[in-house]
């Protein structure tokens, strides 16, 4: 799904981020609410992935990851952590992109799934005019075993 700033509506990618986060709460679950924890359990994933959208294009950030060793990626792909609704402004964290070798993916067409990082950042929304979501298969760890 994609939401785009229009005429009629300039606060929509604003609209568009509070959805996003409303959803993603209820994934991350609340103890008072059975069905939160439920879905949680279900989905085995607590973050909508999604993508900003630039009049150029995506948004990109880059970040150091810690690891066995540390890397340098790119990154198009985020998590929505907080919203300031008076300063209009974001807080994101970085999705690490990974190939289906396990590697950092450098390229989308290669994207086979996204890891989260600690890395956090906070932007302007008014520096978007749009907001892409993905799927949160994304975000599973998919183990293939050999037929033998």
């Amino acid at each position: 799904m994609t939401y785009e700033k229009n005429v009629s509506n300039p606060n929509c990618v604003l609209d568009a981020l509070q959805e996003l986060k409303r959803q993603q709460d209820q994934l991350e679950g609340s103890p008072t609410c059975c069905y939160t924890s439920l879905l949680k359990k279900l989905l085995k994933v607590d973050t909508i992935p999604f993508m900003l959208l630039t009049n150029n294009g995506p948004f990109e950030l880059a970040g150091l990851f810690y690891g066995k060793k540390s890397a340098h990626f790119h990154t198009s792909f985020f998590r929505i952590e907080n919203i300031d609704e008076d300063k209009k402004c974001i807080t994101i964290s970085l999705l690490r992109p990974i190939t289906l070798y396990g590697t950092y993916a450098k390229e989308i067409c290669d994207v086979e799934r996204l890891e989260r990082t600690k890395i956090c950042v906070t932007v302007d929304i008014a520096c978007f005019c749009g907001v892409q979501c993905l799927d949160i298969d994304l975000l599973k760890k998919v183990i293939v075993e050999p037929k033998w």
